[in-house]
């Protein structure tokens, strides 16, 4: 009697590993990718979500590459190029993710693996080369054919919770179907304040008031304190909201210092504030040490969660905020060149 048992524990422990061995791990998302021109090179990767609070580094060999790391629940990864371009991917635990694609036309990869990311593969096809006002019609689609998959999230933040020249009415009518399709995401319903919040930063609105616990700087060894937002009345504001594991955001403290240089050329002070979504302390203070970061700087290292990322709906990153003497938003967007250096030039230079 005991040999039989023996013999049936044994065939279920076999069985059970052959399953886990073709499964994958089920707290782990497995990424595997394969690109023809490429032998060599070095990708990276960071969740903008928060699944992992590090960008990682991929080495590629042959072309080919393999990356797991393990999340819980819906995730999503961007892989960065080293053009600098992105890829964004969606991840569940036990995904298998895989992706093909070709060195000398990365806009066209293709991703397999799950529903997210095969149907965002059909949706990017379908946007290439058309307008921006198209390209939103498209996603406005997708978003309304898929209301249950995480990439309709997605799309939601990315064109609609992240513009600022739409109507507010069009952003609440698309995340209330949202809603309605799926009542019991609570990722969803931590959007519900982001979208209160739309439109808080355009272009002539009041600053929203904030009160923030400032760092001892690195550089000047100023002691921390707090600051609101009334107290910069009267004097320009520069905020710049930025990471290092994202990439584009350095770049972000060097717009700073030049703006602030420029504006004292004309006899102009400009108060700055780095609000930083860092996770680690170190790399914060050594790139603001590098970069001279002698002005009010905030981290509270909750990343995305912080509350007035949450509050004022910033979902990408870097991110500037501009605000005139008399508390008014001159400015604001992701985009430098784009977004703030044409109303910059014409209200301030």
């Amino acid at each position: 009697m005991r040999t039989k048992a023996f013999l049936y524990l044994l065939m279920f422990s076999v069985q059970f590993l052959m399953f886990s061995s073709c499964t994958g791990s089920s707290d782990s998302v497995t990424i595997t990718g394969n690109f023809e021109h490429l032998e060599q090179a070095e990708f990276y990767i960071y969740s903008p979500s928060g699944a992992i609070d590090r960008l990682d580094t991929i080495k590629i060999q042959e072309g080919e590459f393999e990356y797991t790391a393990k999340i819980e629940g819906e995730a999503i990864f961007c892989l960065m190029y080293p053009n600098f371009s992105e890829l964004t991917i969606f991840a569940r635990p036990g995904d298998e993710i895989e992706i093909e694609g070709d060195a000398q036309n990365l806009n066209g990869v293709d991703v397999d693996g799950s529903d997210d990311n095969e149907v965002y593969t059909e949706f990017r096809e379908d946007i290439t080369d058309l307008s921006p006002v198209r390209t939103l019609d498209i996603a406005h689609d997708y978003i309304l054919k898929y209301p249950k998959l995480a990439v309709s999230k997605y799309l939601f933040q990315t064109y609609f919770l992240q513009a600022d020249s739409l109507e507010e009415n069009i952003v609440t009518d698309i995340y209330d179907s949202l809603c309605r399709a799926n009542p019991d995401d609570i990722a969803l319903s931590k959007l519900s304040r982001q979208v209160k919040a739309y439109g808080a930063l355009s272009e002539g609105r009041l600053l929203p008031d904030f009160k923030l616990q400032t760092r001892t700087s690195v550089f000047s060894g100023e002691e921390a304190r707090e600051i609101t937002a009334k107290e910069f009345k009267g004097a320009y504001l520069l905020i710049a909201f930025w990471s290092s594991w994202k990439s584009g955001s350095q770049s972000a403290l060097y717009r700073v210092r030049r703006f602030r240089r420029e504006m004292k050329e004309k006899g102009l002070e400009v108060n700055a504030i780095s609000y930083s979504l860092d996770c680690d302390n170190r790399e914060l203070a050594r790139i603001e040490r590098a970069d001279s970061v002698d002005y009010y700087s905030f981290c509270d290292f909750l990343s995305f969660n912080s509350p007035l990322i949450q509050q004022w709906g910033i979902t990408d990153l870097p991110y500037f905020v501009l605000v005139g003497p008399d508390q008014k938003i001159i400015a604001s967007g992701s985009d430098w060149q784009k977004d703030m250096e044409p109303k910059v030039n014409k209200v301030c230079l």
